[in-house]
């Protein structure tokens, strides 16, 4: 009898353990190759294929050093997210496009993922946070 209660003390605490780890994840966000320090990253979280493009997270940051930037979501559940990030060099807001629509200031993804005519896709962009995650992403 006391090994069972034993047993089930420990399963109960392991469980609650598990639960309350889910959502204290942290995703750290290091964009690297900025032109300049000019203006802001903008730097959007996206949890599901449904929001992609549309609807995140949004942080926007001033740029101190051309190498390198990093940004922290924290509090995150487990799974499948996607980060797009924008170089707003004149901080209108928006990502200016030239001709034929061509962007003109700095973009990236997750994975470096690139899109063939327009941005990449969530599903190129995808990937997996099971606990405290850093990814790196080049903006070009």
């Amino acid at each position: 009898m006391k090994k069972s209660i034993l047993t089930f003390v420990g399963i109960v605490a392991a469980t609650l353990s598990i639960l309350a780890a889910d959502g204290q994840n942290k995703l750290t966000v290091v964009v690297k190759q900025m032109n300049s320090t000019e203006g802001v990253l903008e730097v959007t979280l996206f949890d599901s294929e449904g929001n992609w493009l549309n609807e995140g997270q949004k942080q926007k940051v001033s740029i101190d050093s051309k190498e390198a930037v990093t940004i922290t979501f924290e509090n995150l559940p487990n799974g499948t997210y996607g980060v797009a990030v924008i170089h707003d060099e004149n901080a209108n807001s928006e990502l200016d496009t030239g001709t034929f629509g061509i962007p003109t200031e700095a973009y990236g993804f997750s994975n470096d993922a690139r899109g063939m005519f327009g941005p990449a896709n969530f599903e190129d962009s995808k990937f997996e946070v099971n606990g405290d995650k850093q990814i790196e992403i080049n903006i070009k």
